[in-house]
């Protein structure tokens, strides 16, 4: 079942609004930085009532170009949605929102949970810990078993060491 389907119509395009003006934000200060090493990194919006983001940290610069044009051509087909010309609740609508959302939330390093939906599941992958010397204690990743939503998956995860008194850990579960 296609995530994006138990939305109620109202709460599904107040979502697809800040998720727009969210990229539009981030595409705005990537370009202004690009020109300007000292223009202001971009900044996250106020999610609107029923759209939860927690503890946003924006890219300051954009990760790649290939990024900057997906996000603009995510912008472009969402456009029709944002405006209204498009129900966002349509066949053709949820995979451009689902898209738009992962870059976003990518950008901004955290999820972003839309009105009325469950917390998704984490996704963490490619984690490569590289050490030279370590005295003590070092792990890629700590995280309690307990906090993460339920089907949450960690793969990927090398672990790359030099001079070690102690512990490396590439996750540590707790």
């Amino acid at each position: 079942m296609d995530p994006l389907s138990t939305f109620a119509g109202a709460a599904l395009t107040q979502g697809v609004q800040f998720l727009f003006e969210q990229a539009s934000e981030l595409l705005s200060a990537w370009r202004a930085r690009r020109h300007d090493k000292n223009a202001p990194p971009p900044r996250a919006l106020d999610a609107p009532e029923g759209v939860i983001v927690t503890g946003p940290r924006p890219l300051a610069d954009q990760p790649s170009e290939e990024t900057a044009k997906l996000l603009e051509q995510l912008l472009a087909l969402a456009q029709p949605i944002q405006s209204g010309k498009i129900d966002p609740a349509s066949p053709a609508a949820p995979a451009t929102i689902e898209h738009l959302r992962d870059v976003v939330e990518a950008a901004l390093q955290v999820p972003v949970q839309l009105p009325g939906e469950q917390p998704r599941p984490l996704k963490i992958s490619d984690i490569h810990v590289v050490t030279e010397r370590v005295k003590g204690r070092v792990a890629g990743l700590r995280a309690d078993l307990s906090k993460l939503p339920g089907g949450s998956e960690i793969s990927g995860v090398a672990v790359e060491t030099g001079d070690v008194e102690g512990d490396v850990t590439g996750v540590h579960l707790t």
